[in-house]
């Protein structure tokens, strides 16, 4: 019981999730459990019924899109995080979800979350703010494939990235996930060679510096800018 309602924590600290009862977290804790996922362990899969909801206490996952060929990561998420934003539905999981690496998740039935919520529905504008916010990375995300080119496309994610995964350091913004070459290609739809191509050119422009798979932006306005810059020449 300590580690789940430490686990809460991080969400009641949370902006999204702060205005939330504390009842409703002792309803959770109450009907819910916590699972631990190895890092590459699925949690669940794209099409799977989808009777579950996850609370991210510790750890980070990714969110793929995939069909019978293919993958693509279309989102990391790092605690706190609920997921799947699609639970109102009631339909199947439209994605799979993997750990990045070892991470705490607290699960609860869907047919549960969906009681406390129709008895309490003033609780519902926490999960509608966390849906909204969702939706809009999810249409910059698909306005960065359709509109932008190969760099602006990778420009804008790693710029995003910063934010949702930034840590200041005297040396810019370190992204506090690792990344390779082949995932951030995965993220924007790109070939590896043209992501290694674009990311040694930021390199030499001195807006990136990057260690292996960290990566430091050196200064988000230069990123922003070249963002810009790219997009204008279109």
């Amino acid at each position: 019981m300590t580690r789940e309602k430490s686990g809460f924590e991080l969400f009641k600290k949370n902006s999204l999730w702060q205005d939330l009862p504390e009842d409703f977290w002792e309803y959770c804790s109450a009907h819910g459990r916590v699972r631990h996922y190895a890092a590459k362990q699925f949690l669940f899969f794209s099409g799977d019924e989808g009777n579950l909801v996850y609370f991210l206490l510790q750890g980070r996952v990714q969110i793929l899109l995939t069909s019978e060929f293919t993958e693509k990561i279309f989102r990391v998420l790092q605690a706190p995080a609920f997921f799947p934003e699609t639970v109102l539905d009631g339909k199947n999981y439209p994605y799979a979800v993997i750990a990045s690496e070892a991470s705490e998740v607290f699960v609860l039935e869907r047919k549960l979350l969906l009681r406390y919520l129709q008895q309490n529905p003033q609780a519902l504008w926490s999960f509608f703010q966390s849906m909204s916010l969702d939706l809009r990375r999810a249409y910059r995300q698909i306005k960065n494939v359709a509109l932008g080119d190969a760099r602006s496309r990778l420009g804008a994610k790693i710029f995003a990235l910063a934010h949702v995964h930034g840590q200041e350091t005297p040396n810019g913004v370190r992204l506090t996930i690792p990344l390779s070459a082949t995932e951030l290609a995965g993220m924007c739809s790109l070939a590896r060679e043209s992501v290694s191509r674009i990311l040694s050119e930021l390199k030499e422009l001195g807006i990136l510096h990057i260690d292996k798979k960290q990566i430091t932006v050196k200064s988000l306005d230069s990123l922003q800018r070249w963002v810009h810059e790219r997009n204008k020449a279109e």
